[in-house]
């Protein structure tokens, strides 16, 4: 049987098989797959509550991708319903590994640091960006994160904008994004105090939408 791949905008019945991608893809903080779990909830919460758009793929009606961006202000109940959500995922995890916890805690703090002097130095606007792009490994090399990052774009485009950037860094499969067109525009290489936290190297890449 041919599998058949659509695509549609996030939905909240979405969530559970998402957050399982990006715990395989990202977060293995803890031996407890059940914190690991929550640390990738988390994770999906946050990067929701900061995006205005979403496109989920589907295979034969399993989720298998996302992407979600940010055009302009975020919508306020949106942002409180999921950075509430982010919250409670916090407080479980702290109550089954508080050091992993920790150390996630940490290592969101130092990657916001290094990210926002990355942007600060490239001076680009910031009011719009890709905040998330993740593809089951299941799922790869098959045009779906082509398909879910021009969707992406092109929204961001019809709000306006002539240009986007977005985050990443050596546990992601950043050469991806340059295939796709995007200009690496910063880069910040751990030092030797933030190695115990952050990966080798983290990138800022930046995409015009004027063309």
């Amino acid at each position: 049987m041919v599998s058949k791949v659509s695509y549609r905008p996030f939905d909240e019945t979405d969530f559970d098989e998402l957050a399982a991608i990006m715990q395989l893809h990202w977060h293995a903080r803890s031996a407890n797959d059940a914190y690991n779990y929550l640390e990738a909830c988390d994770d999906l919460a946050y990067c929701l509550s900061t995006s205005t758009f979403s496109q989920v793929a589907r295979i034969d009606d399993t989720p298998c991708g996302i992407v979600l961006a940010r055009a302009g202000t975020v919508d306020g109940s949106w942002e409180r319903r999921w950075l509430n959500a982010s919250g409670d995922f916090m407080e479980q995890m702290c109550a089954i590994d508080p050091d992993a916890q920790r150390r996630y805690r940490d290592f969101i703090e130092a990657s916001v640091r290094v990210n926002e002097d990355m942007i600060g130095r490239a001076g680009i606007n910031t009011d719009s960006e890709i905040t998330l792009l993740a593809v089951a490994s299941t799922a790869q090399h098959l045009g779906i994160g082509s398909v879910l990052l021009d969707a992406a774009s092109s929204y961001v485009a019809s709000c306006g904008f002539t240009e986007t950037y977005l985050c990443t860094d050596t546990d992601c499969t950043w050469k991806f994004y340059e295939q796709r067109g995007l200009k690496r525009i910063a880069t910040h290489r751990a030092t030797r105090e933030e190695r115990h936290l952050l990966p080798r190297e983290m990138y800022l890449y930046s995409l015009d939408l004027s063309s």
